[in-house]
């Protein structure tokens, strides 16, 4: 029996389609001590019907009653996740067998490091591989990648929930970029890492839960990402020259948004 409880974070809205193949992938873990919280955050297509037959104890669904979108439906399933290690999975996307196993292991052995991601294939609505993402894995690299660019997968997200009491939960003035705000957090005070192994497939299609934001709540999201970087991580003079090349797109965006 694995001895760290790995808790799952799910949240839903209106992913019929691909919701069944992506519980799935964690019932075939070949980690076995799992939990999963899946949020629904009032589905009104077929998902609610899938999760209410839902029959497995180590599987949780908690049904909200007002849709509060995926950024506090996140910090939801926070509060209900009793394991050591949390990870994350979308509803439309997929873990591979070996990912908690995988990711649980290099927590274990690396104590310095408190996130981490992995590489990952990008599918489409088919499951047609569309890509094979296989970023830098340098741990000082990425960190100064991750001032100007989001380099993780959230789907292929593992993290110890010790973090929670140092730099608390998802920033929820964030819908959109609530991942890249939450590790942006995480590395003002620990290190992150990713796994050089394909862990995870992220479904490349209108998210579910973040179809209808507009391009101006994106770039302003976009903006207050740039500002804390630039103020809270030391940069180089490369890292200096990607993030100027980034926050004039989004001056420029501005102007058309």
């Amino acid at each position: 029996m694995n001895k760290e409880k790995v808790s799952v974070l799910m949240t839903v809205f209106n992913a019929e389609n691909y919701l069944q193949h992506s519980i799935q992938s964690i019932k075939d873990q070949s980690y076995s001590n799992w939990e999963l919280i899946i949020v629904d955050d009032c589905s009104t297509d077929k998902s609610t019907k899938i999760l209410k037959k839902i029959k497995s104890k180590k599987i949780k669904v908690f049904f909200l009653k007002k849709k509060i979108g995926r950024t506090k439906a996140l910090n939801y399933s926070l509060k209900k996740a009793k394991g050591k290690y949390l990870a994350v999975l979308d509803a439309d996307d997929v873990s591979y067998k070996n990912r908690l196993q995988e990711q649980v292991n290099y927590l274990k052995k690396n104590k310095d490091i408190y996130l981490i991601g992995s590489w990952y294939l990008k599918i489409d609505k088919n499951n047609k591989v569309l890509e094979k993402v296989k970023t830098i894995t340098d741990i000082e690299k990425i960190k100064q990648i991750m001032i100007y660019k989001n380099i993780f997968a959230h789907s292929s997200v593992m993290f110890n929930k010790k973090v929670l009491k140092s730099i608390g939960v998802y920033p929820t003035k964030f819908v959109y970029m609530q991942d890249y705000g939450f590790i942006l957090k995480v590395m003002t005070k620990f290190k992150i890492s990713l796994i050089p192994k394909i862990l995870t497939k992220s479904r490349i299609i209108r998210s579910s839960m973040t179809f209808n934001i507009s391009p101006k709540q994106i770039n302003h999201e976009r903006e207050i990402i740039l500002f804390f970087t630039w103020l809270n991580f030391k940069k180089n003079i490369f890292t200096s020259y990607f993030w100027i090349i980034e926050y004039i797109k989004v001056s420029l965006k501005k102007i058309i948004f």
